[in-house]
């Protein structure tokens, strides 16, 4: 298991600072998404925002600069 997270981690890492911001957010607006509809309150709109946040948010501070 520890090697797919490692091969996981370093393909991610691999991604340009704009694809690493678009992944997050898809992933955040799809979790967002799959939590409101096993509540019973999917909000398609809320999800799509909260991706579009965490993409801007990804983009600016880009947790993948070293150094």
């Amino acid at each position: 298991m520890s090697g797919l997270y490692r091969r996981l981690d370093e393909w991610t890492r691999a991604r340009s600072r704009l694809e690493y911001a678009l992944l997050a957010g898809v992933i955040t607006a799809m979790t967002a998404l799959a939590v409101g509809a096993v509540l019973g309150e999917p909000t398609a709109v809320e999800a799509v925002t909260l991706g579009a946040t965490m993409t801007v948010v990804y983009y600016a501070f880009d947790p993948n600069r070293t150094g």
